[in-house]
């Protein structure tokens, strides 16, 4: 009886130990690798389109610097986590909700399943990032983490070793990220945002191409843009999606193609590593480097005698909704 009246604790103790260490160790490093990359890659490419909506929605045009600012959120959950045990898992169970949430819109509302920016260039499919977030949503739910006595000495210098992660996290996210936003100044006679992405591709149908701002921005267009039918697709030399498309329909194109190559960054296109252009036919220009571009690729655009007739972001070359000629 009495061995057994000993066991019995066990159980609950082990269920505490694994949710203290989900709470405390697991989940905050979880966050701070995705939060430090995206600071290193300090690129608004890393926030999910739906985020980038919001801000928007909120009067937030500078990307970069709502970038900064949810990093560095994500980096004061982190510091809860580490630091103030009392309220870990309630900061651990929001911060893995919202990831949720955000990416749950992306996927579904965006049609976005190839990347979500969550660790920068690195990003896994907002799939795995989903089941990867929601086992850890469960496994906090399930294991209680264990109850911390602390005497308030030490919590108060939980709290102050919080508020210095938080400010040291928070200058490094700002320092960075404001340090490439000035590293992408550039010396063209265009006046370029800092970053850009199409908000309005809705309603760009019946519209001249000389109405949409996104075509002032390219190098220089064939004389004869504005004659006839035409397709114009904005394309990533490194995409796999655009390839698959122009190997599928613009290997011998029924219509005049112009093929605009998007730069990966503020520096020039690369093309060292770019897949082979299977359209000899198609004419080829740039947009003009120094913005940071995040546009979804393949960008397609149907025109005819210079008007938007159908225009669309990741045209799925299975099943293109653009390719109406």
């Amino acid at each position: 009886m009495s061995d057994l009246h000993l066991t019995t604790p066990k159980k609950p103790h082990i269920i505490g130990w694994i949710g203290t260490i989900l709470v405390r160790i697991v989940i905050p490093i979880w966050i701070l690798i995705g939060a430090t990359a995206k600071v290193l890659g300090a690129t608004p490419k890393s926030l999910p389109r739906p985020v980038l909506d919001g801000g928007v929605l909120i009067g937030f045009t500078d990307h970069f610097l709502l970038l900064a600012i949810l990093v560095a959120i994500e980096f004061a959950f982190v510091s809860v986590m580490l630091f103030i045990p009392r309220i870990a898992r309630i900061a651990a169970t929001m911060i893995l909700a919202v990831f949720l949430i955000v990416l749950s819109v992306d996927m579904f509302a965006y049609g976005n399943y190839e990347s979500c920016g969550c660790f920068g260039d690195q990003s896994m499919a907002p799939t795995t990032m989903f089941i990867v977030d929601l086992i850890l949503l469960i496994g906090i739910a399930i294991f209680k983490p264990r109850r911390c006595r602390i005497e308030l000495g030490n919590e108060k210098r939980g709290l102050v070793g919080a508020a210095c992660f938080v400010i040291i996290a928070s200058l490094f996210t700002f320092s960075t990220i404001m340090y490439s936003v000035k590293a992408s100044n550039n010396e063209s006679d265009l006046d370029l945002p800092k970053s850009w992405f199409p908000t309005d591709i809705v309603n760009w149908n019946g519209k001249s191409i000389d109405d949409i701002q996104l075509f002032s921005w390219v190098n220089e267009w064939p004389s004869d843009i504005r004659v006839g039918k035409q397709y114009v697709i904005f394309y990533s030399t490194t995409c796999d999606h655009c390839e698959a498309l122009l190997y599928a329909f613009f290997e011998f194109p029924k219509f005049p193609t112009t093929i605009v190559a998007i730069p990966q960054s503020i520096e020039p296109v690369n093309y060292e590593n770019s897949f082979e252009n299977p359209c000899f036919d198609c004419a080829k220009t740039e947009l003009s480097n120094g913005p940071d571009w995040i546009i979804g690729t393949p960008l397609v655009i149907a025109i005819e005698n210079g008007i938007v007739q159908c225009a669309t972001e990741n045209e799925d070359y299975e099943v293109p909704t653009c390719l109406i000629w």
